[in-house]
C-alpha cells in the first residue's frame, strides 16, 4: 500500500500517533546507518544535517531514543521501554562514522551502537567489498567486459551513477560467492582497471582506532562486534566462522571498557549471508543477542523475536518515510500485509 506524502504526515501526526499509542507501544524501531558524507575525501553517505533534523523530531514528538542493549534486555525480562522507543546502530567503524555522527548523538543525549570490523582497528584492514568500490572509484576506464552471472558483457560506467549501480551489482554477485573467490576478484578489477590498490586502508577507508574509541565511549556511545575482517559468514569454515566471531568479541573486551554483548552479521541477511550455525557461535560466545540487516520493527516480546536474528531498517534519507517507520503507520501496513 502506497501513500502520498501529505497522507504521511497526517497519519504521523501528534494526535494521531497518541491515538495509535497501544499499536506503536509493542514494538521498537532499530536503525542502521553507515558511512558519513565528506566531500574532501570523497566519501559519499548521510549527512549531518539530516541526522540532526531526524533527532530533533524525535526529541520534539514524544519519542525517546534507546540504546540497543536496552531494546535487547527488555525483551529478554519483558520489563518495558517508554512508549515510543527507538534506536540507532551504525556499522563497520569507519573515521566519518567518529567525526561526523558520534559527536550528534552525543549532543543530542541519544544512545548508538557502532559495531566495528575488529581487524579494520587491529590491521587497518578493509574487505573486499570496499575495494571494489573503491578501484571503480578511481579508474579511468569507462566500460568493461563483466559477468554479471548472465554471460560475459560489455558495460558502460562513465558517470558516478553507473559507477554506484555496477558495484552493487558487483557486491551483490560476489557475497554469493566464496570470500576467496571475491578476493580474485578485486584482484581481476584492479588489473583490468589499472588501479593501484592500497593494502592497507586508504584514507577514504580510514578506520576508526582502538584510542579513538576509548576517549568515545560513554554513556551514550557503545560498542560491539562485528567480526574481524567483515566476511560474509556463510561463506567460510565453521572454524573461520567461529575465529571471526569470537575474535571480535574478545577484541572488543580487551580494548574497551563496557563492550555492548551483541552480534551484528556482516551484510546481515538471514538465510543467505548467516544462519543456524552463526546463531550457534554467537549464543556460545555468551551474547545475548544479534542483529540482522532485514527490514522490520524488534517486538517487545521473546514469542514474536529470534534474539539472534533481530531486525533493522536502513536509515532513510527521507524524513517522510523515516516519521512512517517511528511512528504506529509502518507497523499496522506490516500487518494488515500479513493478514
Amino acid at each position: 500500500m502506497m501513500l502520498s506524502q501529505v497522507a504521511i504526515n497526517l497519519l504521523t501526526s501528534e494526535p494521531i500517533c497518541k491515538l495509535m499509542q497501544p499499536l506503536r507501544s509493542r514494538v521498537v524501531p532499530v536503525f542502521l546507518l553507515h558511512r558519513f558524507a565528506d566531500e574532501s575525501r570523497g566519501i559519499q553517505g548521510h549527512s549531518q544535517a539530516h541526522l540532526e533534523t531526524a533527532l530533533t523530531f524525535l526529541k520534539t514528538n514524544g519519542y525517546t531514543v534507546v540504546s540497543v542493549r536496552q531494546v535487547v534486555e527488555a525483551v529478554i525480562s519483558g520489563d518495558p521501554l517508554p512508549p515510543r522507543a527507538v534506536a540507532f546502530t551504525l556499522d563497520d567503524g569507519f573515521y566519518d562514522q567518529a567525526k561526523t555522527a558520534l559527536p550528534v548523538f552525543e549532543n543530542y543525549q541519544a544512545p548508538v551502537t557502532l559495531f566495528l570490523a575488529t581487524d579494520m582497528q587491529d590491521q587497518r584492514y578493509w574487505s573486499w567489498d570496499y575495494k571494489i568500490e573503491y578501484l571503480f572509484k578511481h579508474t579511468l576506464q569507462k566500460r568493461l567486459e563483466i559477468d554479471l552471472g548472465d554471460g560475459a558483457k560489455e558495460i558502460s560506467f562513465a558517470t558516478a551513477g553507473d559507477k554506484r549501480l555496477l558495484v552493487r551489482n558487483l557486491r551483490n554477485l560476489h557475497k554469493r560467492s566464496t570470500n576467496q573467490a571475491a578476493e580474485v576478484a578485486v584482484e581481476y578489477f584492479a588489473e583490468r582497471l589499472e588501479v593501484n590498490l592500497p593494502k592497507e586502508a586508504p584514507d577514504e577507508y580510514q578506520p576508526i582506532t582502538w584510542e579513538q574509541a576509548r576517549s568515545l565511549e560513554s554513556r551514550y556511545v557503545e560498542f560491539g562486534p562485528h567480526t574481524q575482517r567483515h566476511p560474509i559468514l556463510a561463506q567460510i569454515s565453521d572454524e573461520q566462522a567461529r575465529n571471526e566471531i569470537l575474535g571480535s568479541w574478545q577484541a572488543l573486551k580487551v580494548n574497551i571498557a563496557n563492550p555492548v554483548p551483541i552480534f551484528c552479521y556482516p551484510s546481515g541477511r538471514e538465510g543467505v549471508d548467516f544462519g543456524a550455525r552463526e546463531q550457534e557461535i554467537v549464543k556460545q560466545a555468551g551474547l545475548i543477542g544479534a542483529l540482522s540487516a532485514d527490514p522490520g520493527y524488534v517486538h517487545l516480546t521473546q514469542a514474536n523475536n529470534n534474539l539472534y536474528a533481530l531486525k533493522r531498517f536502513s536509515f532513510p534519507n527521507d524524513m517522510t518515510q523515516f516519521k512512517q517507520y517511528c511512528s504506529w503507520l509502518e507497523y499496522a501496513k506490516e500487518k494488515m500485509s500479513r493478514r
